[in-house]
């Protein structure tokens, strides 16, 4: 979090756009945020396209997790309306990528639940932490590589 508080030092930041899904939580940074009056945007927020250039293939896939797809039957929704839904529940924008016409109409139709607190939790335990966009890995003042 240093590096995030040298950087609120030099100039007001309204948001910070950064990979968040529920593979990398981001609590420490959306704590930090919260506390700043910042809004937390998510990139990537039901995990990535899984590109060979962004994306080490063996990294496990938000879409194909076990404990994720049984919230989703038990709420008759898909895998991406639940990590769409959890990240808005925690207070996150979500910005997810789709060129798929009845995937974008899917992806707005999670205004209209609420995850129950024993399900967000259920999410909030998933034990995996993984980024999966590397991009900025080369940058040594990146603050989004500060712990997670």
């Amino acid at each position: 979090m240093e590096k995030s508080r040298e950087l609120l030092q030099h100039r007001a930041v309204d948001y910070w756009m950064v990979e968040c899904h529920p593979y990398l939580k981001q609590e420490k940074l959306l704590e930090f945020c919260k506390s700043n009056d910042i809004v937390l945007v998510a990139y990537c927020p039901i995990g990535s396209s899984r590109h060979p250039n962004w994306t080490d293939q063996s990294t496990p896939v938000v879409l194909m997790d076990p404990q994720l797809s049984s919230i989703a039957e038990k709420y008759s929704r898909t895998v991406a309306q639940i990590a769409l839904r959890y990240l808005l529940q925690r207070g996150i924008a979500v910005i997810p990528k789709s060129f798929n016409l009845g995937r974008i109409k899917e992806n707005f139709q999670v205004f209209d639940f609420t995850l129950a607190e024993e399900d967000m939790n259920l999410i909030n335990n998933i034990p995996i932490k993984t980024r999966y966009i590397n991009m900025f890995t080369n940058y040594p003042d990146c603050p989004f590589l500060d712990e997670y």
